[in-house]
């Protein structure tokens, strides 16, 4: 008996060493197999290769073995591997938004079965800025400039500054779109703005000139409002406290304005801003202190052609009673192609029409001509 159980146990230890040695056998069979490059995409032309992208774009990876990538890195920034998707040998990812420490223009795609990279160019997008809040913002108050792509150079108030003719000025707050600094007590007018970032050795200018007077129709000071209409508008007045000194303070109780004239003036067009209005715009600092709705203005030369409307959607402030730069094409006022005859555009006018029931308080400064840029 007891030889038997012997015999019995023996067959099952050999039948248990093979089972174990086949598995081993198994599992050392398993290699996997190296990825294979096909080609790369856009995500909406999967037949086009394309050979570089915008950070943000959605590519497609085409390949064999890619199912189980571990790794994809573009230049030296790496891809979240969670969110990308694979379907039938295509890989569909995101260019990561991250600035490289190392350029090598290349994508790098490793699973457990290897690695293999191809050419593709990341363009980096240059840091931007996009206007001034208010242009005419007074020298030792806090302005707000608009740009792009703070975030991607890592913008804050340690390594990022803004140079007013020479004048260094430390960020004092940094948003997704925006920045703050103080503007210089003994700035000058009519100067760019730049701002520099150190970090990654960057720089960008602002459009447009701080106190801008390259082009003034008036500011309603030194270069004085010559007209006869609306000349009860303007003064030095407290409520709202002044932008930069004298302004238009349009003010009309609920009965309404009517047909009447905000300003009417003349001006000394240049002949490139006749034959070019695309070119140019027209900008002036707005404070409004109640908001539009159906109050009509008009813009134009006199009777050169018709009138063009202003309408509340181009008068859009951030916030009421907050003085800002507002802008508008100058072929409002000159029209693109305009065959008259151009020695009769001479003026500046702003038409108003106020209804009954919509009571008008808004300040109107430094009406200029600017170059588009």
């Amino acid at each position: 008996m007891n030889k038997i159980l012997t015999t019995i146990y023996f067959k099952l230890l050999v039948i248990g060493c093979c089972v174990l040695l086949v598995f081993a056998c198994q599992d050392d069979e398993f290699v996997p197999e190296a990825p294979v490059f096909s080609k790369i995409t856009s995500l909406y032309a999967l037949d086009s290769v394309i050979v570089s992208g915008e950070m943000g774009d959605w590519i497609a990876i085409q390949g064999q073995n890619i199912s189980e990538a571990k790794e994809i890195h573009f230049n030296d920034v790496a891809v979240a591997i969670e969110e990308i998707y694979y379907e039938d040998d295509i890989l569909y990812l995101q260019v990561p938004i991250a600035m490289p420490t190392e350029i090598d223009n290349k994508v790098k795609l490793t699973t457990e079965g290897g690695s293999f990279d191809f050419n593709f160019t990341v363009n980096i997008p240059d840091i931007k800025l996009t206007g001034m809040f208010n242009e005419y913002t007074a020298p030792g108050d806090t302005m707000k400039i608009y740009g792009e792509f703070f975030d991607l150079y890592e913008v804050d108030t340690l390594n990022t500054v803004v140079i007013f003719e020479g004048k260094e000025q430390p960020v004092i707050q940094v948003g997704s779109n925006f920045i703050t600094v103080a503007v210089p007590e003994d700035v000058t007018e009519n100067i760019k703005i730049e701002l520099v970032n150190k970090k990654y050795n960057a720089s960008a200018v602002c459009p447009g000139y701080y106190r801008d007077r390259q082009a003034l129709v008036t500011n309603f000071d030194d270069v004085r409002y010559t007209g006869t209409s609306g000349v009860d508008y303007v003064g030095l007045w407290e409520n709202p406290e002044p932008v930069d000194g004298n302004y238009s303070l349009l003010t009309v109780g609920s009965e309404g304005s009517g047909w009447s004239y905000l300003i009417g003036t003349g001006f000394a067009y240049t002949d490139d801003m006749k034959d070019h209005p695309e070119k140019y715009e027209v900008k002036f600092e707005l404070n409004m202190i109640l908001p539009i709705m159906n109050t009509h203005f008009y813009l134009y030369n006199y009777w050169n052609h018709a009138p063009a409307q202003i309408t509340p959607a181009d008068l859009v402030v951030q916030s009421l009673g907050v003085w800002q730069t507002v802008r508008f094409p100058l072929e409002r006022l000159i029209p693109i192609g305009f065959e008259g005859n151009k020695d009769y555009i001479g003026s500046f006018n702003i038409r108003i029409e106020s209804p009954a029931g919509e009571p008008l308080k808004m300040g109107w400064d430094n009406f200029r001509i600017s170059l588009k840029e």
